[in-house]
């Protein structure tokens, strides 16, 4: 047993170069195949493993003989926001990896499950044959390792009933077990809930497409994106400024969430994108007027965000109304200037 773990330690300390390797050359697979699909991920991690946990390892479960036994001395764990996406990503998986072992833990009924609630997909995986015939991956040709998929809430679920100590459901008392019995049900309706929820907001998305539905939605993200992409009051503006200035267009709808301009509008007493678009009308000359002051003031006048015009037309509100910015972006001093400014745009 002695000399075996020896052994075992000595080769994990003479293959670090291969495992740091292996670990870089999987982070940038899965990063590819996470962007190329579009998935909607939380995090993920690759670690290799440390030496006091793998000389635990070996030393409780006294049956190793070789390091290419142990399979998850290098181990990655991807963390999705939606549980949908943890089958797709395991699809991927199969049409890059040899899967080795493929362990379900979401599927066990809990009178069954040995580890009490721990939800999630585990893989033993390892480079095909496709693949090792690259020089670069043909050192991995033996090596096998682990993958997690599970979803955040799965993940929360995992990290908590670890910090219980439990280690499986026997050991847990009856009444606090059928608590959680219930909990780890409730975890699982959420995750379908929110995979629902997914899709009527991309079926949402899909819909307001032309202006005549975006006026009649109420002011949200993704209404007020489209309602710049589909208005033609505000496509006029633009095209006005893009003659006068010829900078180039650029489409970043964070501009929306980052200058809080829901909460804005809101506070404003704006809640349906036709009231937007009635105030747009009627002020459209000072909104004009602010755009181009701002854009003669831009550091980088070869640029515009597209949103940029919804800030505008939220600074002409608040001057209309005379009131101080409640999210403070604008400053009192740029209210008052423009409440100034205001009233030279009436008499022309």
């Amino acid at each position: 047993m002695y000399n075996d773990v020896k052994r075992i330690i000595k080769q994990y300390h003479d293959n670090q170069g291969l495992y740091q390797s292996l670990k870089d050359d999987i982070e940038d697979i899965f990063v590819r195949i996470i962007e190329k699909n579009h998935f909607r991920i939380s995090n993920m991690s690759i670690r290799i493993k440390k030496e006091e946990a793998l000389l635990k390892k070996i030393t409780y479960k006294n049956k190793y003989r070789d390091i290419h036994e142990i399979t998850d001395v290098v181990a990655c764990r991807i963390i999705t926001l939606f549980e949908n996406d943890v089958d797709r990503i395991c699809e991927c998986v199969k049409e890059n990896f040899d899967i080795v072992e493929y362990n379900d833990k979401r599927k066990k009924s809990y009178e069954d499950r040995i580890d009490f609630g721990y939800n999630s997909l585990h893989l033993l995986i390892k480079f095909n044959e496709e693949r090792c015939q690259f020089i670069e991956y043909s050192q991995y040709k033996d090596i096998i390792f682990e993958l997690q998929i599970r979803t955040t809430l799965q993940h929360s679920w995992a990290e908590i009933e670890h910090g219980l100590g439990y280690k499986s459901q026997y050991e847990i008392p009856k009444d606090i077990r059928r608590r959680l019995t219930r909990l780890s049900a409730s975890l699982e309706l959420l995750d379908e809930e929110f995979v629902e929820i997914a899709r009527e907001v991309e079926e949402y998305n899909k819909g307001i497409i032309h202006i005549e539905k975006v006026l009649k939605t109420d002011i949200n993200a993704n209404s007020l994106a489209q309602y710049v992409n589909t208005s033609p009051r505000i496509n006029n503006i633009l095209e006005k400024l893009h003659t006068e200035f010829q900078f180039r267009f650029e489409r970043d709808s964070e501009l929306i969430s980052q200058s809080r301009l829901i909460q804005r509008l809101h506070y404003m007493g704006y809640t349906y994108i036709n009231e937007l678009d009635d105030f747009v009308e009627e002020h459209i000359k000072e909104i004009e007027w602010v755009a181009r002051e701002r854009i003669e003031n831009m550091s980088d006048k070869h640029v515009l965000n597209i949103y940029s015009v919804l800030t505008w037309i939220s600074l002409v509100m608040l001057a209309n109304e005379s009131a101080s910015d409640p999210e403070n972006i604008f400053t009192k001093e740029s209210i008052e200037r423009l409440i100034q400014l205001k009233s030279q745009v009436q008499k022309i």
